[in-house]
């Protein structure tokens, strides 16, 4: 196995990256997921967990032509509004078109801003005006106000930052006939943004993903790392998507304002000016202005990496370019080209090595064959409660962490470094004594062990001196409400690339999932190890037990007695197929899923079977806690 990343002198790094980047292919992409960046809106469809038809990673483009016919052939008031809503979709391609449907004088200063989501409309009773109050302009006529009610799905900001907003509203249109024509002349009270019906938002925005890097030490950039994005698509023709190709290009220029900005860095230097985007085949010419003419070589080389991996991405949609020619004020950047396929090379997905599980309450075994590993929890009466397994190995037996009870705490087991490599003897460390047994662990891709007991999170990494240190780790603020106790940490799950973490909670007597952006700073001269602010995800779920990354952009989750797959953004859980009877536990590797039973019985099934006709086989070997390494 290859050597845990090392530190910098002095200073303990969460988000080490090693220098040379690994080549595995991406596994299977997830469905749509919600966050939206740069002028790209993204949303939910919210409402229970669904389920699939089709275990397919492709979105089909939308066919219905938008938007429809304008206010002229409409007879009511309502059939206005509605059309006007039909035709906001557009708005990102097609500004005139709702624009149509205003009075002259506001069709001049409408600027929507955000995206606002609204499903399951309802209209009101028409109400009529005074008329005290009309527009005396030319062949002004009689005026109603409608009013729709709705449920809201999220909300979005300029900056284009993902916020769920449930509840329902109701949203008052005024209209005037005007030479026999209804129009809006005022719109709902403080409606500055774009109101999308959910249908219409599902026909027009393409799911797309934006690749920033993971944080490492300077000069190093980290993994790519995907956030994904809807953005509005103008034609099932890519070639013909050079807007589309703009909104994500000029979405790589700043992170800072997505959840992960505080994991994620970009190279492209601040200030840089898009000039034009043309696709010529399948290369896409990006050429750019501004900032990016103090870009170093090696932010050349990275600008077209993350061009490359965000144009050419296959995870959601068909690609709109395969390969990027960067210019800068109209030059080539550079004369290296990048090869085909390098964004699957260059991302890091599920690991594919062996099952690791529980075999007795007091041992552990690695491996397909089953050889049992030896370590101090044997000798004792403490029971293991979690197990993790490190990813960043090429080894058939991993290494392996343990946490076992500690009176009414935790006790993690590790190995110790010998010879740059955890090859040593196990040792134990206390995280807790009054806390809760630790109720998972989670080894992630940088050589750190993620523990959580109770409502805490622990990380213990390797420092300088090539020792194990124990970190808290700060959770993210928003992760409890004001004047409330934190939730119960039931699970956390660190992403392949490191950068991002799941978590499980429960709180109120009910489980749910969130993600939150993996950070390490420091304050006063001391390492802290902290988690972004938390985002929901999973919406749809009832009872979600446990869970594990599926690959770079969804999660496995065992949601009471079914098997869903959930975007890790946001978005409704996806059903797969059902779970085993008693089924406690869960774990993928983006191939075969693997679930423990209370029965002490592993199951496993293949990915490929889902959804429609999930086959769970049994292993050989009896056991509990299966995990594979991450």
């Amino acid at each position: 196995m290859k050597s845990p990343p090392v530190a910098s002198p002095g200073r303990l790094r969460i988000q080490v990256r090693i220098p040379v980047r690994i080549r595995v292919t991406v596994g299977l992409a997830a469905t749509a997921v919600v966050v939206v960046v740069s002028g790209c809106a993204t949303v939910p469809s919210g409402g229970k967990t669904q389920q699939v038809n089709t275990f397919s990673n492709q979105v089909q483009a939308y066919v219905q032509q938008l938007p429809g016919p304008g206010p002229a052939v409409y007879r009511s008031p309502r059939e206005v509004v509605l059309g006007f809503l039909h035709s906001s979709a557009s708005y990102a391609f097609d500004p005139g078109a709702a624009r149509q449907f205003l009075l002259p004088a506001l069709r001049t200063t409408w600027q929507p801003g955000p995206v606002t989501v609204v499903s399951k409309f309802s209209l009101n009773p028409p109400t009529p005006q005074d008329h005290s109050q009309l527009d005396a302009s030319s062949a002004a006529g009689p005026s109603e106000s409608v009013s729709l009610s709705g449920q809201r799905l999220a909300t979005l900001s300029k900056t284009g930052q993902y916020q769920y907003s449930t509840g329902t509203s109701t949203y008052k249109f005024t209209l005037q006939k005007v030479n026999g024509v209804w129009l809006i002349s005022e719109l709902p009270t403080g409606q500055d943004t774009l109101l999308l019906t959910q249908e219409d938002f599902e026909n027009v925005y393409q799911p797309r993903s934006l690749f920033f890097f993971a944080r490492s030490p300077a000069p190093l950039n980290g993994d790519l790392v995907p956030d994904a994005v809807y953005a509005p698509l103008q034609n099932a023709v890519s070639a013909l998507n050079t807007n589309l190709a703009s909104e994500l290009v000029t979405g790589l220029f700043n992170d800072k304002d997505s959840w992960l900005g505080s994991a994620t860095t970009t190279a492209f230097p601040p200030g840089t000016r898009l000039r034009n985007v043309t696709i010529s085949g399948q290369t896409a010419i990006v050429n750019l202005g501004g900032g990016a003419v103090r870009a170093s070589p090696i932010q050349k080389l990275d600008m077209e990496e993350q061009l490359l991996a965000t144009l050419s991405s296959t995870a959601y949609s068909a690609p709109l370019a395969h390969f990027v020619q960067l210019e800068i004020n109209g030059r080539i950047a550079q004369n290296t080209s990048l090869p085909s396929g390098l964004p699957n090379g260059y991302l890091h997905s599920v690991t594919r090595v062996p099952l690791v599980y529980q075999s007795a309450p007091y041992s552990v075994s690695e491996g397909l064959r089953g050889s049992p590993s030896s370590g101090p929890w044997e000798s004792g009466s403490a029971a293991i409660t979690a197990i993790a397994a490190e990813p960043a190995t090429t080894s058939q037996t991993p290494p392996i962490a343990v946490a076992a009870k500690d009176g009414n705490g935790c006790e993690v087991y590790v190995r110790i470094m010998r010879n740059e490599q955890l090859t040593g003897p196990y040792h134990g460390f206390r995280l807790s004594t009054t806390g809760g047994e630790c109720t998972s662990l989670s080894w992630d891709g940088n050589g750190n062990v993620w523990a959580a007991a109770g409502r805490k999170i622990w990380v213990l990494a390797l420092n300088s001196e090539q020792q194990w240190q124990v970190l808290p780790v700060a959770l993210p603020a928003n992760l409890t409400p004001s004047g409330q106790p934190a939730p119960h940490i039931l699970a956390v799950r660190i992403a392949p690339d490191g950068a991002r973490a799941a978590l499980l909670i429960r709180s109120g007597g009910s489980s749910s999932l969130a993600l939150a952006a993996v950070t390490d700073d420091q304050d006063g001269g001391q390492d802290q190890v902290s988690l972004g602010r938390a985002v929901a995800a999973g919406t749809g779920l009832t009872d979600p037990k446990a869970m594990s990354w599926f690959s770079l952009y969804d999660l496995i989750v065992l949601d009471g007695s079914s098997i869903a797959e959930v975007p890790v953004s946001g978005g409704p859980a996806q059903v797969l197929g059902p779970a085993p009877r008693g089924a406690d536990s869960l774990t993928t590797n983006g191939v075969t899923i693997v679930v423990g039973t209370s029965s002490y019985q592993i199951r496993t099934a293949s990915v490929a079977a889902a959804p429609t006709a999930i086959s769970w086989k049994p292993k050989s070997a009896t056991g509990a806690n299966p995990v594979y390494p991450g």
